[in-house]
């Protein structure tokens, strides 16, 4: 069974805005297909064993988006009733329920899938996020807008659209593979054709064989939401373009009599023409609607036409596929009547469906690994190596899928597919591989604010900067620069040292001004502007996906200068040199709003420190661990505990820092200070939906923590804690997490946040 990628899904912000002015699949005109070719057995048997003489009846499938889901409803009807199909055309989101009831699939198979897919991972270019290298996740946190653009030939790319359709494509490859040697769409159990258009020239292109999953996802390429899929050469866009409701192929592959089922998009009302997204969309609806009306002229009074009303429902209403089908259901049992005309007696049904049955079972063939094609920029010993895969290992198709889902999750790829080839008597599988055309220099972006009641606010704005493959091992330069209320410039190479980049080596440095308060009683006596200046190296192993170690030499140069302060404060200077080890895991299935999963981070340091002239040996350690427990699907308890020590104390800039929401809700931004630090907190969280439109999920939750700073190691004692808690709600936005809480203490303190994103 293919794992069905649970992330973010970010991508669906743009595809949400674009969908609402292209998602209706716009049709044209134009005709330019291929020849098929001979049936094969099922197909034959299929119509042999019918009586002699009916009509052959061909079923039309109409684009539309989640609309599209209510075809279901309708082949339900088909079923009950014992209407056989002879041929299928189909238009994007019905060339997929077509494609895949041709191929043999049942229906009722088809809608437990459609009912229980993770749409929005499936409408999402990210694996799943315990697949991601944890460098990547690393840059999840950092940068939270889901924007990334190219630096290529001194101008800026992106991507031809906002998905480029791996998940997508990998879920119907793995429902169809058994069809990817096919000679021709006439050989599956029912005669099939799939529309696309030609985004080069707008010719319609018309998918008459094999492989199936290709076939439907060019189909199926929205324009601005799905990347054009590149097949044979050719530049692929949705059919709906062209031909959205394809009766004259139907007619043209033998059909005596069309059902032709027609998801349409009603034209906006003139209250909702008031924007200039809604004339746009108004325009393609009219141009739809002209062309819907010239397929449904080529309809005779034997041919029977089903319009389901989906009313308000919209063709991004993926999550409600059960309303569709039920839709769907009533509209074609509106037309019993004129579908009874065809139908079969039990007995002949029976036998022309049986002829039509193919085994669904995956039956998971042991595969040699053929190797990866499709790199230039990227090497595929690096490749074969993280997977742990060399030519002639043996592999299943699940494997496969699995280690494809790493490889993308690397970010160099827009997209990965698999082929299978059969060669002196042996199945072999064969990766391919489409770089990113936009790279190999990306730059990324994050934006944040926060604000507590007492008028504390931070803010920063993020442009990161990733130079891949620099080298055949892997080799990259990033470098970061925020802005804000704290300014800094960061910069690393890194530097895979074997072909399996387990084994690494860092070298970074770092500049950048942060203010710094000091308070009293709950208020702030003094502020510092501290530059801090950072340099070292380090050896690291990296532990697959969740985790990495490394250990080295570390510079630190800090220099606080007072900007509100009492007269006489001098400035202090602290430079801490030795070495430096720190550990990293993270396999949370969210960045900001994990279900399930650990996120920890330990380090330690030891070496001298100098401040203000005088040397000092120092040792410092700190960890941070959360474990999130799901309880059902939509309750979640986050579970932390964060500690901290050092030998010295009364640092001006190197004491740790504690206050703030989830940090002692209740407390200002980093109020108390101290060399000891304690922290431990229960999170609770309740997903209460999606956000209209984006389609992000928000949430409502508490908190219970308890935690407190000391200044000595003898007078640390959980008796002298703060006790506290929150109240929140909580949005997972395509600017990163947004959260309106309140914090309160057992000592008295309250407080009010707003944070977005990463200050």
């Amino acid at each position: 069974m293919m794992r069905i990628p649970r992330a973010k899904g970010y991508a669906l912000l743009v595809a949400a805005a674009v969908c609402v002015v292209a998602a209706q699949l716009l049709p044209a005109a134009a005709l330019a297909q291929s020849t098929p070719t001979g049936a094969a057995a099922p197909a034959a048997a299929a119509r042999e064993s019918v009586p002699p003489g009916r009509p052959k009846i061909g079923l039309v499938l109409s684009g539309g988006g989640a609309r599209g889901l209510a075809h279901l409803g309708v082949l339900k009807v088909l079923d009950e009733l014992h209407v056989p199909v002879d041929f299928i055309t189909a238009t994007s989101m019905g060339s997929i329920v077509g494609g895949l009831y041709a191929s043999g699939m049942p229906v009722g198979t088809m809608e437990e899938m459609v009912t229980s897919l993770d749409w929005p991972s499936l409408f999402s270019d990210q694996p799943p996020r315990r697949e991601l290298s944890i460098r990547r996740k690393r840059e999840e946190v950092l940068y939270t807008i889901p924007l990334e653009i190219g630096v290529r030939d001194f101008s800026f790319r992106t991507s031809a659209g906002a998905l480029s359709g791996q998940n997508l494509e990998l879920l119907l490859h793995s429902l169809t593979w058994r069809d990817d040697d096919i000679g021709s769409f006439d050989a599956l159990p029912i005669p099939f054709r799939a529309v696309a258009t030609s985004m080069v020239d707008g010719r319609t292109v018309v998918f008459d064989r094999g492989p199936l999953y290709l076939a439907m996802r060019g189909s199926m390429s929205v324009p601005g939401v799905f990347a054009p899929a590149e097949i044979d050469g050719k530049l692929l866009g949705d059919g709906g373009l062209v031909k959205n409701l394809p009766v004259d192929l139907v007619k043209a592959m033998g059909a005596d009599v069309v059902i032709a089922v027609n998801i349409g998009t009603p034209l906006l009302t003139r209250d909702q023409l008031s924007s200039i997204i809604g004339i746009a969309a108004q325009s393609i609806n009219i141009l739809t609607e002209q062309n819907v009306r010239g397929q449904l002229a080529l309809l005779t009074p034997r041919d029977v036409l089903i319009a389901p009303d989906l009313g308000d429902l919209s063709a991004l209403d993926f999550t409600k596929g059960a309303r569709f089908i039920e839709l769907g259901e009533q509209a074609g049992r509106a037309a019993a009547d004129a579908l009874r005309r065809y139908a079969l007696p039990p007995a002949a049904y029976s036998a022309y469906r049986d002829a039509l049955r193919r085994p669904r079972g995956r039956d998971d063939p042991e595969l040699a690994f053929a190797g990866i094609r499709g790199t230039e920029m990227t090497n595929p010993d690096v490749l074969q190596a993280q997977v742990g895969l060399a030519p002639g290992a043996k592999i299943s198709l699940p494997e496969a899928e699995a280690d494809i889902a790493v490889l993308y999750g690397r970010g160099d790829f827009e997209r990965i597919d698999y082929r299978l080839i059969d060669s002196q008597g042996q199945r072999r599988i064969e990766f391919n591989v489409s770089e990113k055309p936009w790279g190999p220099n990306f730059l990324q972006f994050g934006v944040g604010f926060s604000s507590d009641i007492q008028g504390d606010s931070s803010f920063g704005v993020r442009v990161g900067h990733k130079r891949t493959w620099l080298n055949d091992l892997g080799g990259q330069w990033t470098s970061d620069v925020n802005l804000g209320s704290a300014t800094s410039f960061e910069t690393e190479f890194y530097q895979p040292l074997t072909v399996s980049q387990t084994l690494f080596a860092s070298a970074y440095g770092s500049i950048g001004t942060a203010p710094l308060d000091f308070f009293s009683n709950g208020d702030k006596v003094a502020e510092f502007s501290v530059l801090t200046e950072r340099a070292g190296m380090a050896l690291g192993y990296a532990f697959g996906t969740w985790g990495e170690l490394r250990l080295g030499p570390e510079f630190i140069h800090q220099r606080a200068h007072p900007t509100v302060a009492l007269p006489g404060i001098p400035v202090s200077v602290t430079d801490r040199w030795g070495f430096a080890l720190a550990a990293r895991a993270d396999t949370q299935d969210s960045t900001f709003f994990p279900h399930r999963g650990l996120r920890a981070y330990a380090s330690a340091f030891t070496g001298t420190q100098r401040q203000d002239g005088i040397d000092s040996t120092v040792t410092r350690a700190e960890f941070d661990i959360h474990q999130s427990i799901p309880f059902g699907e939509r309750d979640t308890v986050n579970l932390g505990v964060r500690a901290a020590g050092t030998n010295l104390k009364g640092s001006l800039v190197t004491d740790y820092r504690l206050g703030g929401f989830l940090e002692v809700s209740g407390l200002r931004t980093a109020e108390l200070q101290g060399p000891y630090l304690g922290r431990a907190r229960a999170v609770y969280l309740h997903r209460m939906g999606s956000l209209p439109v984006l389609g992000n999920t928000y949430y409502a939750g508490g908190s219970l923590e308890a935690g407190n700073v000391w200044q000595s190691r003898d007078a640390v004692s959980a008796a002298d804690t703060y006790k506290a808690g929150s109240l929140f709600l909580a949005a997972d936005t395509p600017f990163g997490p947004l959260y309106l809480a309140w914090g309160h203490t057992t000592r008295g303190d309250s407080s009010w946040y707003l944070m977005l994103g990463r200050p």
